[in-house]
């Protein structure tokens, strides 16, 4: 008597549900990168540093260039 090997049917819906779960997680991240980044500009903006604000907002998340 030969047993078949299958896979699980609700393999299929937990990667669905972690892969939906991560995307949450990345989305939240660059939601609060790009929060930081407006409050960083904006404040630099307050203090008179309008070309470091600018580049802060144009940039978004390179910082290679800011030496």
């Amino acid at each position: 008597m030969a047993i078949a090997i299958t896979s699980n049917p609700f393999t299929n819906v937990f990667r669905k549900v972690g892969v939906t779960l991560c995307t949450i997680w990345v989305a939240m991240i660059a939601a609060g990168e790009q929060a930081g980044r407006s409050r960083a500009a904006a404040e630099l903006a307050r203090m008179g540093y309008y070309e470091e604000a600018r580049r802060v907002m144009l940039q978004g998340g390179n910082s290679e260039n800011f030496n």
